[in-house]
């Protein structure tokens, strides 16, 4: 039989109350007693029912996780990762997380995910593009609330981002400097804050090389970032102009499209077209060529959030911050030096 609180109490002779000012870490208990009551909860291996302990702060133990039902059906890698870093993260703060996806078509409270409406979490973390109803139906309920990948300055949330712009930035520079001028960007829809700041970074670091941007060389369309963005984006450059020595795509999913569609073409990767990716997903190190690529630490993200989710639970008062997570150039064979054609 396991040990209870009263167990603990009868063995450190004090009362119950004081076991519990010790787990929870409240009211003033004399050094000493502290030690001996912890010393008798390490002797009889007690761990106190988290519903019993929770009752003491008002809280449920749990945080919830809400990914966009786009990403969750595409078996979405990136995202995959981001929630594992999570889940890693919340057992060093002894938490659960409640995973669930929405759907697009989100639009009333109603549809507001049940660990929600049955108010069985302590936080939210929402990670990647979800409707804007969404953000505001949970800031309504007063509950802590972290974005990740995703949120403007507007909407006054706690946000943990990719260093989007300084990423592209890193692999425009990267085919800068093996001779590319003539350099394409196919990206995705520019609503995403994601989006927009990659394509600052390519336009930042065309700029800081004296490189004009010719516009024939950039397609962005609405389609989400897929391998279908990355084939019809192409598709669509190519009937404006010759193609570019090179493209720098929105994520890596573009680059296999971007790939695909000049296969089609008979425009060799990378003899004739560098590519660059964007994420480093498993798939990245394995096709052929191996794709060069920015490499985020999906992990941290998730990490991150929780840290930054505990910070809101504990500070309920303090200010929303937004924190970037770095990125690093990961160089692999579907990018090369520019030779003249």
């Amino acid at each position: 039989m396991s040990s209870t609180i009263r167990d603990v109490a009868n063995r450190a002779k004090v009362s119950p109350s004081t076991v519990s000012a010790v787990l929870n870490d409240k009211g003033y208990v004399h050094p000493k007693t502290r030690t001996r009551v912890l010393n008798v909860i390490r002797e009889l291996n007690y761990t106190p029912r988290r519903s019993a302990r929770n009752l003491t702060n008002q809280r449920s133990g749990n945080l919830g996780f809400i990914l966009n039902e786009r990403y969750f059906n595409r078996a979405e890698p990136f995202y995959t990762r981001v929630f594992l870093g999570t889940e890693f993260q919340a057992r060093n703060h002894d938490l659960y997380v409640l995973f669930t996806s929405v759907d697009e078509s989100y639009s009333s409270p109603k549809q507001l995910p049940r660990f929600l409406q049955e108010q069985n979490v302590d936080g939210v973390i929402i990670a990647g593009e979800v409707p804007d109803v969404l953000i505001e139906d949970i800031l309504s309920r007063d509950v802590p609330l972290v974005l990740i990948d995703f949120g403007n300055e507007d909407m006054n949330v706690t946000r943990v981002l990719i260093d989007n712009k300084q990423g592209v930035r890193l692999a425009t520079r990267h085919l800068i400097a093996q001779g590319h001028t003539a350099i394409g960007f196919v990206g995705g829809s520019s609503y995403h804050p994601s989006g927009k700041e990659r394509f600052r970074g390519y336009c930042q670091a065309m700029g800081e090389a004296n490189i004009e941007v010719n516009k024939d060389w950039i397609e962005c369309s609405d389609i989400p970032a897929s391998m279908e963005l990355g084939d019809f984006g192409f598709e669509n450059l190519l009937k404006r102009c010759q193609p570019p020595s090179a493209v720098v795509c929105f994520n890596d999913a573009t680059a296999f499209g971007v790939i695909r569609a000049a296969r089609r073409h008979s425009i060799k990767v990378p003899t004739q077209l560098s590519v660059v990716g964007f994420d480093d997903v498993e798939a990245s190190s394995i096709m052929h060529p191996p794709l060069t690529t920015v490499k985020v630490f999906k992990e941290d993200l998730g990490a991150e959030a929780v840290r930054s989710i505990v910070d809101r639970i504990q500070n309920p008062e303090k200010r929303p911050i937004t924190t970037r997570i770095g990125v690093e150039l990961i160089v692999r064979q579907s990018t090369e030096e520019f030779k003249p054609r």
